[in-house]
C-alpha cells in the first residue's frame, strides 16, 4: 500500500481474511487453543488496519 490506489477488491479480501480470523479466533477460544486464538486475533487486528488504511486511500 505504498501510496498507490488500491481497487475495491483488495477491500474484499481484507475483509474475507478478516472475518475468517474473527471466526477461527472465536472457535479457538471456544476449545481454549490460546495459541490459535492469539495468532489469529493478531491477523484480524492486521486486516482491520488494513482496511482503515484503505478506506483513507
Amino acid at each position: 500500500m505504498n501510496g498507490k490506489k488500491l481497487s475495491k477488491k483488495w477491500l474484499y479480501t481484507f475483509i474475507g481474511i478478516a472475518f475468517v480470523a474473527l471466526a477461527t479466533c472465536t472457535t479457538a477460544l471456544y476449545h481454549k487453543e490460546y495459541i490459535i486464538a492469539t495468532g489469529t486475533g493478531l491477523v484480524f487486528g492486521a486486516q482491520v488496519i488494513n482496511i482503515i488504511k484503505w478506506k483513507r486511500d
